[in-house]
């Protein structure tokens, strides 16, 4: 598991940025639209909505 950190400078819109993936049961971890396989993201802390750094790719997608 990697933490994310917030997006500094997101420079796409977020209409056109995915949504991280829940992970059911782990309240604060997601998996993300980029690297699924790689693991999970913890997101504890971040509003809904809120733009972040996927730490596997480096790159930028939504909390859900």
């Amino acid at each position: 598991m990697r933490v994310a950190k917030a997006a500094s400078g997101a420079s796409q819109q977020k209409a056109e940025l995915p949504y991280g993936t829940p992970v059911p049961g782990k309240p604060g971890l997601v998996t993300s639209p980029f690297a699924p396989d790689s693991g999970y993201v913890d997101v504890t802390g971040f509003p809904p909505g809120t733009a972040v750094e996927d730490p596997y790719t480096g790159k930028i997608f939504l909390t859900p």
